[in-house]
């Protein structure tokens, strides 16, 4: 019972701070809602052509790492020394 008095009290003053910090500002919703502004640079950095083909190059590469990690997982030789002997 003590622990959690002395709890709630350290709780309480961690919570007072000396500092009077200000609520920040609130944005109308309008500035909230609008499209971003986009650099000059970036249509041709997400232009359909170039992010496409280099998701499909990222795709390719991911299936080729899911084929290599199909085989089994404990070669043949060492399965056969896991089992008893009959």
């Amino acid at each position: 019972m003590r622990h959690a008095l002395i709890l709630t009290c350290v709780a309480a003053l961690a919570a007072c701070t000396g500092e009077a910090d200000t609520y920040p500002s609130l944005l109308p919703t309008d500035r909230i809602l609008a499209e971003p502004a986009l650099p000059d640079h970036a249509p041709h950095a997400a232009s359909s052509v170039a992010v496409d083909a280099e998701a499909q190059a990222r795709a390719d590469a991911l299936r080729q790492r899911a084929d290599a990690l199909r085989g089994p997982v404990i070669e043949p030789d060492a399965l056969s020394r896991m089992r008893p002997r009959e």
